[in-house]
């Protein structure tokens, strides 16, 4: 039998990889932000990429340590919003209307209170001591940017595949598990990806108010001392931390829901 030999696939242009996109948007927004420092020349209020790296290789121990801690707040508070805002979205599912109302206008609110003064807050009752009042900063911003779009992806699923379950007499668990949640996943990896972003801001919010170590309390020591490269640095620190966390959320999307981004695309 003829073995059939298959055309080599066309491998596809080097610029529609990510991870080349990313490196020349790096490198081209560096190059500018080191031209337009030196022009402008006032180191004080926009210090060179390359001041900025002078800073760092003067301890660089002491940065990845503050980065470390504020890392530690950043993921554990991203982790328990987003499990605290999944379980209040299948809980919202099975109570009575009225309350699901009542527990949404609640949430509302809550989320209307300026998110400086709901920090300021935390760290009065839970203490500068620790990470434990950031992560729970970190893990109120990463609910309040969950919950909702978690909770509408749950119960818009199609009603006609909602029947023919309960026709089966499937559990809640089985609804959830076969229907609900492969249906709202799209939703759900988008809405954890600004979840993520939340928690950055909360973990260095939290450190601003108080905290003895972390980005946010370098971020504060370096501006009483006026010195604006070190700001800068771990502004720098938690950019990567961010990009990182939303690098994982983005291999788990596509590994888990890979034909909705396809589908996307070709749509």
């Amino acid at each position: 039998m003829a073995r059939v030999v298959h055309p080599p696939r066309n491998a596809p242009p080097l610029w529609k990889n990510e991870g080349v996109r990313w490196l020349v948007f790096a490198v081209v927004a560096l190059s500018l932000w080191e031209v337009g420092a030196r022009l402008y020349n006032s180191p004080f209020l926009l210090p060179a990429p390359s001041r900025i790296l002078e800073e760092f290789l003067k301890t660089p121990a002491l940065v990845l340590g503050h980065a470390w801690i504020t890392a530690q707040e950043i993921v554990l508070g991203f982790l328990l919003g987003a499990l605290v805002a999944h379980l209040a979205a299948l809980l919202l599912i099975v109570l009575p209307e009225w309350l699901e109302d009542f527990i949404f206008r609640a949430v509302s609110t809550l989320n209307s209170i300026p998110f400086v003064a709901l920090a300021s807050l935390v760290v009065v009752w839970l203490g500068v001591n620790g990470i434990g009042s950031k992560v729970v900063i970190a893990a109120l911003y990463a609910f309040f940017a969950l919950v909702y779009f978690v909770h509408k992806g749950m119960v818009s699923t199609d009603a006609t595949k909602e029947e023919l379950l309960t026709s089966y007499s499937a559990s809640f668990v089985q609804r959830v598990r076969y229907l609900k949640l492969p249906f709202a996943l799209p939703i759900i990896f988008t809405s954890l990806k600004g979840a993520a972003m939340a928690a950055v801001n909360g973990a260095i919010v939290g450190e601003l108010f108080g905290a003895f170590q972390g980005l946010g309390f370098m971020i504060l020591d370096s501006r009483y001392v006026g010195n604006t490269a070190r700001v800068f640095l771990a502004a720098v620190f938690c950019t990567v931390v961010g990009w990182l966390l939303l690098g994982v959320l983005t291999a788990l999307e596509r590994r888990f829901v890979g034909w909705h981004l396809e589908m996307t695309r070709k749509g």
